[in-house]
């Protein structure tokens, strides 16, 4: 993720994220678990972008899946080293850097809670394009909108800002990497107060062709 942007925040929020999750009712990463779970077997490689604390992948990890993740917070990391269930973990500014792993190296990737924090999401698609085999699943959250605009900038009340990007936008960025949707569903969570589910995520899972 963008490390000026949200290393304070995770640097401060690593040791209790996983029960923020809870707290915000934010379930994304099972979400992602359940509806890709019929495209994946054992002993396949799966790398977690942004993989935080390894609530996204850890499941896959469960059933017999082989677990990479990169990450831009040095605390995150080592919260999700704590949890001993990767093959590797690296630390990777995704936004500046390319995926540090070979042409096909993984058959599937999964990004949980990442996109909003980017705005052009045009370099990492092509990214994960290459990194991943063909017949693999991406699977994916974003925050949506449906203005003109690719993405727009929206303040939050933790005061980090998120970008939300276009569904048509996204599905262009899909169609250029040879990848299709398979499944789709929207989720609410909870808000900053934890109170009210005014936050509102699609999750895309999607071949590789």
């Amino acid at each position: 993720m963008n490390q000026d942007m949200n290393e304070p925040v995770h640097r401060e929020l690593a040791g209790q994220y996983d029960r923020d999750v809870k707290a915000y009712s934010s379930y994304g990463h099972e979400v992602i678990f359940g509806m890709s779970v019929e495209f994946v077997k054992a002993e396949e490689k799966l790398l977690d972008i942004g993989i935080g604390t390894g609530l996204a992948s850890i499941h896959f990890s469960e059933i017999g899946l082989k677990v990479y993740g990169l990450d831009d917070s040095q605390e995150m990391m080592a919260a999700c080293q704590s949890k001993s269930f990767t093959e590797e973990l690296k630390r990777c500014n995704i936004i500046q850097e390319p995926i540090p792993y070979n042409n096909q190296y993984f058959n599937h990737v999964v990004c949980c809670g990442v996109l909003h924090f980017i705005k052009d999401l045009t370099a990492l698609f092509s990214e994960i394009k290459r990194v991943i085999k063909s017949g693999g699943i991406f699977s994916f959250t974003f925050a949506p909108h449906e203005t003109s605009a690719d993405s727009i900038k929206e303040p939050t009340a933790w005061g980090v800002p998120i970008f939300k990007h276009a569904p048509r936008y996204i599905m262009a960025l899909l169609r250029t990497n040879g990848m299709g949707v398979l499944k789709e569903q929207r989720l609410l969570i909870k808000g900053a107060d934890k109170v009210n589910f005014d936050m509102l995520f699609s999750v895309l899972i999607c071949r590789c062709g």
